[in-house]
């Protein structure tokens, strides 16, 4: 009786609807918005996603961060997110992954006297944070993330929130 349980419960949880949004194969882009606390400015973003097994999700992304002042800053992301499905709706995952980071400080639109280039700093770095996505409609998600970006000299802690359709 007690196996006969054990399997009846796994077989409702790996044949729920929610594992329909988690399948192998799933591709999936988002559009989204993030503030960098360290740069201090809003980051616009576009991602593409595709689940490259079952719950397993890669992520590949460009944010934009707004120039603002004198600072402008662009990175790339490779991100891996383990999505589990807590319902029908919502969807939460951790993320770990790799950033390229690119920041520059235009010197001459600072007015620092004998300068008219732009100084820039590239970096590698790490991410790690928390994330989910709230079903709005069928394959159509809210995305809310929390992640600290460890970059070496430009650390920050960046709160993130996506519009995202699933194909």
């Amino acid at each position: 009786m007690k196996k006969l349980s054990i399997i009846l419960l796994w077989s409702i949880i790996y044949f729920s609807p929610a594992k329909s949004q988690t399948e192998a194969g799933k591709f999936s882009m988002s559009a989204n918005l993030s503030y960098g606390t360290d740069i201090k400015t809003m980051g616009v973003g576009l991602r593409a996603q595709y689940f490259i097994m079952d719950h397993m999700r890669a992520s590949a992304e460009y944010k934009y961060y707004i120039d603002r002042r004198n600072w402008s800053a662009w990175e790339l992301n490779a991100d891996g997110h383990y999505v589990f499905g807590v319902s029908d709706q919502l969807y939460l995952y951790p993320i770990g992954g790799l950033k390229y980071l690119r920041r520059t400080f235009d010197l001459e639109r600072a007015g620092i006297p004998g300068y008219d280039t732009k100084d820039s700093h590239n970096r590698i770095g790490l991410n790690l944070g928390f994330g989910g996505q709230i079903a709005v409609a069928d394959n159509i998600f809210i995305q809310l993330e929390l992640r600290e970006e460890l970059v070496k000299n430009y650390t920050q802690f960046v709160p993130l929130v996506g519009f995202m359709v699933q194909f």
